[in-house]
């Protein structure tokens, strides 16, 4: 929040009659209060509402952000360094290209003169500041050593840049001969106190930029270091401005001290490269002696070092224990600390083990949680070293030893760093150490323990392989499913059925007139003439109910004798069905008939039966 006050104050030898300049003092003051008061009711009032951000990020929302500068037109430069060289002498030829080095497609030849050796290209990229605005610059170097004197050019060439052609001009090295006076190429220095480590090993590596012309000295940014098989650890980077032997000499130099890890065994090689920021120093540095920055515009240059070499070694595979969690270097612990040393079963407690060290304590991985059939041991998420114990039984006395083991590459062996199981005491779930007896005070009897073992075996199983993995098991997966279709089949079969009673009807009167064919056949072996009758009556009502619909018992002779085709209603059909529903209905007469012919009618009532059961 800004606030912009105004005031127009006349100076006192023209102030008009009657106001002094005590006066108008005692005016501004007053001013000046109540604006400060108003502006502190605003932001008490704002500070009510807790902010949705961090102080920091709040207070760098409200900063203006610069603007990079993208429209601008794509311009490059090339120069020698230095422009003047002896033969043998190292001169770098720089291309400079306002724009991201992602952008610029470089050639893969370009017209160089035989007499200049080109060797090893470096490239790189740096934001640049422009006032206020940002602006991209990738800068490509090549190492050159100049094997004739005289005067030679590179010429121009093109290069593209996010597909457009652009001319890089044409730059020249004077090789001139040993008497003249020449300037050295500006280049960075890589410092690497050890040159054998293991893998895995952290160890420092300083990028040092010395003063350069006028003893003047810059800041380095996007420091680089590239090879095959290191990391560069960036968050444990240190920046300091020192004196710094260099052959010999004392020279105020730029530092910037990095932690680096060996990923690969065998010979390394890797460079450093970096952009010169003039007094553009983007982290806190450490100053010591006099020094003296340019001034003047930043001139961003891309520096490159000498290739340095490096042996890293395997760590030895024999005697490697099995609490190696890759910790390397020299470590000691304090003396474990718990949370307490009475416990119950069942209670968790907290064991907390502080380490010590030279070592790279980024990637130090803490020690592994143990297995034991007393304890549940649980380790807490690193880079947190404590444990929580948790007791299974009531008769220990000590927490279990937690194995741990480091790598010293000064001795070139494993150390053992056991942590040391420590005194505690584990009472029974629930019970006290000591119960004091009710009858006689004073007197203390034996601590309650938990219940012995069981005395005899428990049931017997066939094998421990869990019931999910035997072969059967799969299959009963399927009974929930077959159990469904069944029971949507018989629903669908439901309400088919009720949509259509007369096939309910007709099913249950073929079930009973097979019945009435049984009783039939049965009065026909006993020679009981009557009940063949009577049977035979029944299973024609029977076969010609479901027609009606109408409950067997309730028809005639005439109700059987219409579900006869026209046919039948004439011939012998008909007459078999008079006469058997005749000699039914004269067993209700009072002066009984005789039956002595009834048997015989036994083809004739099967023929109409049949006749009947084909409509069904």
């Amino acid at each position: 929040m800004k606030v912009a006050s105004h005031f127009n104050f006349t100076p006192a030898h023209r102030l008009p009659p009657g106001f002094d300049a005590f006066r108008l003092r005692v005016w501004a003051f007053g001013l000046r209060l109540l604006v400060v008061g108003s502006l502190g009711c605003a932001l008490s009032a704002r500070a009510q509402t807790p902010p949705h951000l961090p102080p920091g990020g709040l207070m760098q929302l409200q900063v203006p952000q610069g603007i990079v500068d993208v429209s601008s037109p794509v311009s490059a430069a090339a120069v020698f360094d230095p422009p003047v060289a002896h033969v043998g002498d190292r001169v770098f030829y720089r291309v400079t290209v306002d724009a991201t080095e992602s952008s610029v497609t470089w050639p893969d030849a370009f017209p160089t003169p035989a007499e200049l050796g080109f060797g090893a290209q470096a490239s790189g990229q740096i934001t640049q500041t422009q006032g206020a605005r940002y602006r991209p610059l990738a800068s490509f170097v090549y190492e050159v050593k100049p094997r004739a004197e005289g005067r030679f050019t590179v010429t121009n060439f093109t290069v593209e840049v996010s597909g457009v052609r652009l001319a890089v001009p044409s730059a020249s090295l004077d090789v001139a001969p040993k008497s003249t006076a020449t300037v050295a190429a500006r280049r960075l220095r890589l410092d690497i106190p050890q040159t054998k480590v293991f893998v895995g090993q952290s160890f420092p590596v300083r990028v040092i930029l010395p003063t350069g012309p006028d003893n003047e000295l810059e800041a380095l940014r996007e420091i680089e270091l590239h090879g095959d098989g290191l990391m560069v650890d960036r968050t444990a980077s240190h920046q300091s401005i020192e004196p710094v032997n260099l052959d010999g000499q004392l020279r105020m130099a730029f530092t910037a001290e990095l932690n680096v890890v060996a990923l690969a065994a065998g010979p390394l090689k890797f460079t450093s490269q970096g952009f010169t920021a003039g007094r553009e120093f983007m982290a806190p540095i450490s100053i010591r002696g006099q020094v003296r920055f340019p001034s003047g515009p930043t001139k961003y240059i891309l520096l490159v070092s000498e290739a340095a070499e490096l042996s890293v070694r395997p760590l030895p595979e024999e005697g490697q224990p099995a609490s190696f969690t890759g910790a390397i270097g020299r470590f000691f612990n304090d003396p474990p600390r718990l949370s307490t040393n009475r416990v119950q079963v069942g209670e968790p407690l907290q064991l907390k083990v502080t380490f010590h060290g030279e070592g790279d304590f980024c990637r130090f991985v803490p020690p592994a949680a143990p297995l034991s059939r007393d304890w549940q041991i649980i380790a807490d998420p690193p880079p947190a070293t404590s444990f929580t114990l948790v007791p299974l039984a009531d008769d220990l006395r000590a927490t279990p030893a937690i194995p741990f083991s480091y790598f010293d590459p000064d001795l070139g062996k494993y150390e053992d760093l056991t942590i040391a199981p420590q005194p505690v005491t584990v009472l029974g779930q629930g019970l006290p150490l000591a119960v004091a007896a009710a009858e006689e005070p004073g007197k203390t009897v034996a601590p309650l323990k938990l219940s012995a073992l069981a005395q005899a075996p428990g049931g017997a199983l066939a094998g421990l392989r869990p019931l999910q993995l035997r072969g059967w098991f799969a299959g009963l997966q399927l009974v929930p499913l077959a159990g469904f279709i069944a029971l949507w089949q018989w629903d669908r079969r439901r309400r088919f059925l009720a949509a259509h009673p007369d096939l309910v009807r007709r099913a249950r009167a073929r079930r009973e007139l097979r019945r009435a064919r049984r009783q039939l056949q049965a009065a026909l072996d006993a020679g009981d003439a009557a009940a063949f009758v009577q049977c035979a009556a029944r299973a024609m009502a029977i076969a010609a109910a479901p027609h009606f619909p109408a409950e067997a018992t309730a028809l005639v002779g005439g109700d059987v004798l219409a579900q006869l085709d026209a046919a039948g209603q004439d011939g012998p059909y008909a007459e078999t069905v008079r006469q058997v529903f005749a000699a039914a209905d004269a067993a209700f007469a009072v002066a009984p008939q005789v039956q002595t012919d009834w048997l015989t009618w036994r083809p004739g009532v099967e023929a109409v039966l049949e006749k009947l059961e084909e409509r069904l």
